[in-house]
């Protein structure tokens, strides 16, 4: 017996130690006017890239409008994981590197696991967790990837279907509500907050830039699973001389994998406004830094979402995937090649010569930058 009372249900209960409202204001849980108590435990499985990843955190909100007090717990890969930080809308985040996670997954109960895909490693997962609902997909004891209802059988049927996926007109925030049985209504933005430390180093950085004038970001890189989702560097190139041309400055955004990349761009473009934003920063400082630009042009990658994360218009070249799929929350221009039938084809490499980017001209690409600046979006 103790005299000690527990709220053991409070959402700031931490098992091992003082709870953050008794460690900074002194709280005792018998008379907490900060007590929250849990009343859903919710679990996402969601694998994948770390774009994919980042989009579907547009979902949150329409999660907790449907369970409300809900405890949200988010398992992805350790790759992504650092996409959660200052995320109030998320609890915890468990990798799927991690002994402990299988642990969780093997002793606790959630009120519902959620899992969009129909990624069999991540329908294993969600078969594992011990769950009262599950909604999405599962896999079942011969390997197969189970959907969950006819939203979910929907999306799997694209995933396995090349025709389908060409016809889809379809977002993927308003497919994945679908199978995860949320109001689409209540999707927002994906969400991606920097710090304050990553806020004010962008602050510096934009101030020790020796260019007053407005900042296109330019997203040089696509991942490395489809090589066609890239610009090519002849146009990157091309691109870089036209925008400082009509007085404005670019900001190269990228990740390890452009280092050489941007080494060419800056070394092509010496004396001109193009500035390295570098190519190893955290997400949150890669937010923190793309949010300088008025406009950011991208492939269909990360920073896409990143974009959408932070409200910064982008417009967005597209080739092998689909461009329909994509939200741009009324703050973007889609840019697809002209004269090919095989868009969306979701092909690592082809042999289409000029293949699908190639054909998408600077000249173009310019002129809907040029529009979203006349449109009177602030500066930043």
């Amino acid at each position: 017996m103790t005299d000690f009372h527990l709220h053991r249900d409070c959402r700031h209960v931490r098992w091992d130690r003082p709870c953050a409202p008794h460690k900074r204001r002194g709280k005792v849980c018998g008379s907490c006017d900060e007590y929250e108590p849990i009343r859903h435990r919710v679990l996402i499985v969601k694998l994948a890239a770390t774009g994919d990843v980042l989009r579907t955190t547009a979902f949150l909100p329409a999660i907790h409008v449907t369970w409300p007090g809900a405890r949200v717990t988010w398992l992805t890969r350790p790759a992504a994981a650092g996409l959660f930080a200052g995320n109030r809308l998320v609890d915890e985040v468990l990798t799927t590197d991690d002994a402990v996670t299988a642990a969780r997954l093997a002793t606790e109960t959630w009120d519902v696991v959620l899992c969009p895909d129909a990624d069999p490693d991540a329908a294993a997962l969600a078969a594992m967790a011990q769950s009262l609902e599950r909604r999405g997909y599962v896999r079942d004891g011969q390997g197969r990837v189970v959907p969950l209802g006819p939203g979910a059988e929907h999306w799997l049927w694209m995933g396995l279907s090349d025709a389908r996926k060409k016809a889809n007109t379809r977002t993927y925030q308003a497919l994945v509500a679908e199978v995860l049985g949320l109001d689409p209504a209540a999707v927002r933005e994906p969400i991606l907050e920097p710090s304050a430390d990553d806020v004010a180093f962008a602050r510096r950085f934009r101030a020790g830039l020796p260019f007053p004038g407005p900042l296109i970001g330019l997203n040089t890189g696509a991942g490395g699973r489809w090589a066609y989702k890239q610009w090519t560097l002849a146009h990157q190139q091309t691109f870089v001389r036209l925008l400082t041309d009509a007085g404005c400055g670019v900001l190269l955004l990228g990740g390890p994998e452009e280092q050489e990349r941007h080494r060419v761009l800056l070394a092509d473009a010496v004396g001109r406004p193009v500035f390295d934003a570098g190519n190893r920063n955290a997400y949150g400082r890669f937010a923190a830094l793309l949010e300088l630009a008025q406009v950011v042009v991208t492939s269909d990658s990360l920073a896409v979402h990143v974009a959408a994360a932070r409200k910064v218009p982008a417009v967005v070249l597209f080739g092998p995937t689909s461009a329909a799929e994509i939200e741009l929350y009324g703050r973007g221009t889609k840019i697809v090649p002209p004269d090919l039938d095989c868009l969306g084809c979701y092909l690592p490499i082809c042999d289409v010569k000029p293949h699908c980017q190639a054909r998408i001209e600077p000249q173009t690409v310019l002129d809907a930058v040029q529009t979203w600046l006349r449109a009177g979006e602030p500066a930043r």
